[in-house]
């Protein structure tokens, strides 16, 4: 689930980004030049890093919840489904997790530097619409799957089980929810300081006095 949700936020956000920089050139300021195109790449692609970094995070800490919860609570599971399936599925997320999570690193690490070679200007329109991209991506991934797995964990812990009857873990969506929540928060907390203070142009309510000419 995680990763169908992050992996369409990504994309969504990354189409919308393209259509804005198509029709709204005006706005963003971003040309195209071989320069401006490879920072726009680098930065898609640092995002990119930053996603399968989550995922690979988000699979070690089902592992990690799998593990001391049990994995009956942790993954879903059908009736009749034997424990060799769900051991099966644990040590694969033990090992997908920790791959992502080194091959994500490693990915966004070298299109960091690179960006930092070409001057990552930290005040660029594009920069900030990378932060805005960003933004989008988790906190989308956030809002679903974090009070989805809230409620799968609510519902395995208060609820009676149903026998032969299929029942969601709450592992890979509370995973990944506790996954995007800081990654959200650092986007968000990045976006809303490049936005300039407002100047009032008016005290306690009387507009502005005119130049002296």
């Amino acid at each position: 689930m995680a990763i169908g949700i992050l992996t369409a936020a990504g994309v969504v956000g990354v189409i919308l980004f393209a259509l804005l920089l198509i029709f709204r050139r005006d706005l963003v300021g971003v040309d195209l030049s071989g320069r401006s195109l490879l920072r726009m790449y680098l930065f898609l692609a640092s995002l990119a890093g930053v996603i399968v970094l989550a995922l690979g995070v988000a699979a070690t800490l089902t592992w990690g919840m799998a593990s001391l919860f049990g994995m009956n609570a942790a993954y879903d599971r059908v009736p009749g489904m034997p424990e060799a399936e769900l051991l099966a599925q644990k040590d694969q997320d033990l090992l997908r997790g920790l791959t992502l999570a080194v091959f994500g690193l490693l990915f966004w690490g070298g299109h960091r530097i690179g960006r930092g070679r070409l001057g990552d200007d930290g005040a660029s329109v594009l920069r900030r619409a990378y932060d805005v991209l960003g933004t989008f991506v988790f906190g989308l991934a956030t809002v679903i799957l974090l009070p989805v797995g809230i409620y799968q964990a609510l519902a395995v812990a208060i609820l009676e089980p149903m026998a032969n009857v299929f029942r969601q873990g709450f592992g890979d969506a509370l995973a990944g929810g506790i996954v995007a929540v800081p990654i959200w928060l650092t986007y968000l907390l990045r976006v809303i300081r490049a936005v300039p203070a407002e100047k009032p142009s008016a005290i306690a309510g009387r507009p502005a006095p005119a130049a002296a000419h």
